[in-house]
């Protein structure tokens, strides 16, 4: 986007807006009745190959990227215009009006536009990084749909859990407002609802103890998974219970996060005390002593708060990492001792404002440097918080909602569209584009008997997808959330994908390393 500076032969183009990336552009509707302007609007959009106008414009002649806005009656000397309006995704973006002299100009725009747009995307389908592979897509609202069928999920789409038993069974959970599905992986067709609980927000499975954790309607409650799949021989010693609540209905639960730290499996759990943070740390424990029955228990480990409203906690090697308004807060629970990274200092060195942008995730890269997700921006950092490179910081494209790892590569979810960049370049490697797009799944929720070690991530294939998104299967508006033809109403769609990496995320014949990345390998060209 440029604007015109100074007259005649002063005169020069300025731009004041970054190129718009063709994956994030799309065509609006054409504007069925054209747009009637006085002879100012000629002189001014003429202005630039002649020169100053003369003559002062009046007020019919206000230039305004609302074609609505400017319908004026036609008068003397009024010329018709026809618009074409553009919508360009991300927080730069923004919807433009562009007027043309004839409605063969302005098909002729709109056909170039057209092929540019699906050219750039034949392109860059050569040289994906993810492609999606449907989980489920037979999705209905909670009125409209029977009580029980196979494959149908009904309710908002909040959550997914690939996760597989001790047995070796591989299963996939699904939550939603109506409840708990779970089915086979890659048929569809298999899921069932197993749990009747409403307001389901998420989904835990610890392996080792063979329990589902549940949080629905904020309050968390655990069940064996063999109450929900039964297998053909149940382990010796290891008692199916029922649904065992966790917290009390006059305390809501926020969120919990689950994973290993000093050798215990905890269960963590925040619930908002005023303007504080209070958390609740669960062991989970099975009793070895002679004579035990072997039933699992949650036993009360500690309880901490932080006098800030956090959003999420994450498991470190040592130590936990909550994300919350005053930023990355890295604590101890030996010591009951925390820090915020990074400093407020080391931000406004950058040029960024403390407290202004929300904590969105945080990824060990390499066993000494993190990445600290915003929704604005990235940061890179050193065990000790500060920044670590120069530049320190990658801009993403849009606002980020929630971010996924997946080695080399960070996807960042905003609300129509997945931006896909290379962790060591910061390069924009994929744009995926949808409506209503949010991750349901980001790698996390399975805590297994014994972490694998020799890397840094806790999956041992790179080609195993840790990825799910959900997002609108309509071809409606992305500005509405439900479209109205002839008195009828069509709700949204919803479509749960996984993340599935292609060849060009792993060099075929090499052995994958987080550690000792190749990003000539693994970095795909991009032109911007």
């Amino acid at each position: 986007m440029a604007k015109q500076k100074g007259h005649g032969a002063d005169m020069r183009f300025v731009v004041w807006k970054p190129p718009m990336r063709l994956e994030l552009l799309a065509l609006e509707s054409l504007t069925v009745r054209p747009v009637h302007r006085s002879n100012t609007l000629s002189r001014m959009m003429r202005a630039s190959a002649r020169g100053p106008v003369g003559d002062p414009p009046g007020p019919a002649g206000r230039i305004s990227p609302d074609p609505f806005s400017a319908l004026a009656f036609p008068g003397d000397g009024a010329e018709t215009y026809y618009p074409l309006s553009v919508h360009c995704r991300g927080k730069r973006g923004g919807s433009y009006t562009l007027y043309a002299g004839t409605v063969d100009e302005r098909n002729e725009w709109r056909r170039r536009i057209r092929e540019a747009i699906a050219a750039r995307h034949a392109a860059r389908a050569a040289r994906t990084i993810f492609a999606l592979e449907t989980v489920t897509r037979d999705t209905a609202e909670s009125q409209e749909a029977p009580a029980h069928q196979s494959g149908l999920v009904t309710g908002r789409v909040a959550c997914t859990l690939p996760f597989s038993t001790n047995d070796g069974r591989q299963f996939v959970a699904i939550g939603s407002e109506d409840g708990v599905w779970i089915g086979l992986p890659h048929r569809p067709e298999s899921i069932q609802r197993v749990m009747s609980l409403k307001m389901v927000t998420q989904i835990a499975f610890l392996a080792e103890y063979g329990f589902l954790i549940v949080l629905a309607d904020k309050v968390l409650y655990a069940t064996a998974i063999e109450t929900l799949v039964p297998s053909t021989a149940p382990a010796p010693g290891r008692r199916s219970g029922g649904l065992q609540q966790l917290s009390s209905h006059s305390h809501p639960i926020n969120f919990f996060s689950v994973g290993r730290l000093g050798g215990r499996t905890l269960i963590i759990f925040k619930k908002k005390k005023g303007l504080d943070s209070v958390f609740r740390a669960l062991h989970v424990h099975r009793p070895t002593e002679l004579g035990a029955r072997g039933s699992t228990q949650f036993i009360l480990f500690k309880e901490f708060f932080l006098p800030s409203d956090a959003h999420d906690l994450l498991f470190l090697k040592t130590k936990l990492c909550v994300l919350c308004t005053r930023g990355f807060e890295i604590m101890d629970l030996t010591e009951f001792s925390s820090d915020t990274i990074p400093l407020d200092e080391d931000l406004r060195r950058l040029g960024k404002r403390p407290g202004m942008n929300k904590p969105v995730a945080m990824f060990r890269i390499r066993e000494d440097e993190f990445l600290l997700c915003y929704d604005e921006f990235g940061l890179y950092v050193d065990k000790r918080g500060a920044p670590s490179r120069s530049p320190a910081t990658i801009e993403w494209e849009g606002i980020a909602t929630q971010a996924a790892w997946h080695a080399p590569y960070v996807s960042l979810f905003c609300s129509s569209f997945i931006e896909v960049r290379h962790v060591e370049s910061g390069r924009l490697a994929q744009i995926i584009t949808g409506q209503d797009v949010r991750c349901v799944w980001d790698g996390r929720g399975v805590v297994r008997p014994e972490p694998l070690a020799g890397g840094l991530d806790e999956f041992d294939n790179p080609r195993t997808p840790r990825i799910h998104a959900v997002m609108d299967d309509s071809d409606m508006s992305s500005f509405a959330t439900s479209v109205r033809l002839s008195g009828h109403v069509f709700p949204r769609r919803q479509h749960v994908v996984e993340f599935v990496p292609t060849e060009r995320l792993v060099v075929p014949g090499t052995r994958y390393s987080p550690s000792l990345l190749s990003v000539a390998d693994t970095l795909p060209p991009y032109v911007p």
